[in-house]
Parts: C-alpha cells; sequence; structure tokens
C-alpha cells in the first residue's frame, strides 16, 4: 500500500477541514496516510478515520518559533519528517505554509498543494516572493474551483499546466444520516448559515438584514451556527439593533445538518470563499440556497441553476430575503432542479485518485 504524507493546521470546523476529514475517509482505503498536524485539535479531529497516524508539528512554544522564522531549521524538521518512511507523495492540504513544507521535502517524491481560497481576498500567509518559489518546486496544484484556479495563476504569474480542478469532495451519506439524527421544528420562516465566524463570512450582513426586515414588519428567524473570532461582535450587533427575536445565534454545532434541513433557505453572505462546501451541503439536504456572488458558490450553483445568486454587497442580499419572504421570487425551477441534484462525488475521487497514484 503506497504510502501518503498530508500536512494541515489544525481540525477546527471549517469548509477546508472538513473537505479534508471527508477525503481521508475514502483515501485511508488505498493509502497508508500520515497526517501531520500543526496542532491536533478541533471538532472534526474525532471524524478523521481511525487507522491514519496522525502527529503534532507544534511541540512546544520554543520549537515552533524556530520551526515557524528560521527556513533552515523548519526545512530540517520536514525533511527528517519526510525521510521516516518511504512516502510516494506528500501533500500541503491547505493554503500557504503547508505547501512551504512539501515544497521544503528534499526526496524525490510526488509534491502537491491544494488553494482553497480566492486569492484575490484572501491572504494565504507567505510573502508574494515566497509564494512562486514555492508552489513553482511542487508537481501539481489544486484549485477547488476554476476561477480560483485562473485568480491564483494570474496574481502569481504560475504556469497554467501545473494547476489543475478538483472540487471539493463531501460525504453525502454521512450528511444525509446525520440530518436524521434529531428533528428540528420551525415554526416561522427560518433562512440559516453555518459558517466560521470570521470576516470573510459576513454574518455581520444577516443583522443588517434582520434589522431591516424586522422594521418593515416581516415575520422571520435567521439562525446562525458557528463560533470564532468574531463571534463576540455579531452578539453585540444582535443587541445593538434589538434583534434578538429574530437572530438566534447557536453557536459551534458538530451536527448543524438537521437545522439545515429544516430551514426554508440556506443562506451564505460571504465576502469570499473558494468552493462553498456548505451550499453542496445544503443541496445534498434539498434545501434552497440563496447567496452572494463570489468564486465558488457560483459553480457549485452552476450559475444559478440550483439556486439565488446575488451581488456581493450588503443590500442586494436584503433585499432578495425580503423579495423571498414576499414571494417574489418564482422558485418552481429552481426547486425542480434541486431535486435532480447529484453532485459529482464520483468524479472527484477519481481525479483524487488519479492524481495521488
Amino acid at each position: 500500500m503506497k504510502k501518503l504524507l498530508i500536512f494541515g493546521y489544525t481540525m477546527d470546523m471549517g469548509g477546508a477541514e472538513k473537505a479534508l476529514s471527508d477525503t481521508l475517509n475514502y483515501l485511508n482505503k488505498d493509502f497508508d496516510i500520515d497526517l501531520y498536524l500543526l496542532d491536533p485539535v478541533g471538532p472534526l479531529i474525532n471524524t478523521l478515520p481511525k487507522n491514519i497516524n496522525i502527529y503534532r508539528l507544534k511541540k512546544n512554544l520554543l520549537s515552533y518559533i524556530f520551526f515557524r522564522f528560521i527556513p533552515f531549521y523548519r526545512k530540517k524538521v520536514i525533511n527528517k519528517i519526510a525521510n521516516k518512511k518511504d512516502y510516494h507523495a506528500a501533500v500541503g492540504y491547505m493554503e500557504g505554509r503547508c505547501g512551504t513544507w512539501v515544497a521544503d521535502i528534499n526526496k524525490n517524491i510526488k509534491k502537491y498543494a491544494w488553494i482553497h481560497n480566492d486569492v484575490s481576498k484572501f491572504d494565504i500567509g507567505i510573502r508574494e516572493r515566497e509564494i512562486k518559489d514555492t508552489y513553482s518546486k511542487l508537481d501539481k496544484v489544486i484549485c477547488v474551483s476554476e476561477e480560483a484556479k485562473e485568480i491564483f495563476c494570474q496574481k502569481y504569474d504560475i504556469n497554467k499546466k501545473k494547476v489543475d480542478v478538483i472540487y471539493n469532495f463531501i460525504n453525502e451519506k454521512e450528511i444525509l444520516k446525520k440530518a436524521k439524527e434529531f428533528k428540528v421544528e420551525n415554526d416561522v420562516f427560518t433562512f440559516v448559515n453555518v459558517a466560521k465566524m470570521r470576516d470573510q463570512k459576513r454574518q455581520d450582513r444577516l443583522v443588517l438584514a434582520a434589522k431591516y426586515l424586522k422594521d418593515l414588519g416581516y415575520n422571520f428567524k435567521i439562525q446562525l451556527i458557528g463560533d470564532g473570532p468574531n463571534f463576540e461582535k455579531i452578539k453585540s450587533m444582535v443587541n445593538e439593533y434589538d434583534v434578538c427575536d429574530k437572530v438566534e445565534l447557536l453557536g459551534l454545532k458538530t451536527n448543524p445538518y438537521p437545522y439545515i434541513k429544516a430551514a426554508d433557505f440556506f443562506v451564505l453572505s460571504s465576502f469570499m470563499e473558494g468552493y462553498g462546501i456548505v451550499i453542496k451541503e445544503a443541496l445534498f439536504l434539498k434545501t434552497k440556497v440563496l447567496t452572494t456572488d463570489i468564486v465558488g458558490p457560483r459553480e457549485v450553483l452552476n450559475d444559478g441553476k440550483y439556486g439565488l445568486i446575488v451581488p456581493n454587497t450588503d443590500d442586494d442580499l436584503k433585499y432578495m430575503m425580503k423579495d423571498i419572504l414576499d414571494k417574489k421570487v418564482n422558485l418552481a425551477e429552481i426547486e425542480k432542479n434541486i431535486n435532480t441534484y447529484k453532485g459529482d462525488n464520483e468524479e472527484i475521487m477519481r481525479q483524487t485518485l488519479n492524481l495521488l497514484s
């Protein structure tokens, strides 16, 4: 069985981390996998397959400082890891330093890295002069959408032949199973958002929308599922705008799927994405989707075939939510298309296995 060396950061609740977990859960049948995480913590750590080996890179603060800021020391650590076993390939599954770690490897093995974001809006954590050096040393760079690839290649002057597109894999059977673990009942029209509360996800847009719709007298609620650095900021906004009766801050849920399934609409309020994996999860649960027009979701929704797409502004989002409540939007065709949605998991698995094999 071929051996894979994979690098990541943590297993916090996030789209890329969820994709990594789901991907490892089918790759482990064909590969002997060693997963090196900067810090093996987070709620998704328990979703990883039991037969992979998980290691910690961040041993202690002093060694981490050396590892982070002294390239010679970093390369020594990475090559010591790479030489422990006869690895067939190494993968940096997150942006930034994960790719650098793979590029640091001196052994003649296949080297790959994933890009999960729109790099025109997302800082991948490497100084720009290092980026081309890092990614030019790899055999392939994988972007999770066609538009993300175009932006990545253009911004960093990367040869397009070096970059492939493989959409994020999700375990649809597990999602459908988890959606039935408990029942959620909503007594009013419900919008739901599931995302880590950080700047790019723009949950503040949904609080502003709640204020707007409440002032107009609409009966609705917005459920926000997730935690993160902006949680207290969003909580303060909910209080400041007096929408506690309209916005439910449900916090982190390791199983958000019953809420997504029960909602009338899933709303992605993000300023940027690379793929928007949670939209795909909503489609599998036959929940209607509203998203801002950003890289990733446009491809997932096939330019509006499977959901509503609005310009990436605060006002356009809240106006569409109003139109939905007013029943001014003809959803018949979208609902019909959602019921036939099957995703592309088989093709994603084929592409990934072909790449790594």
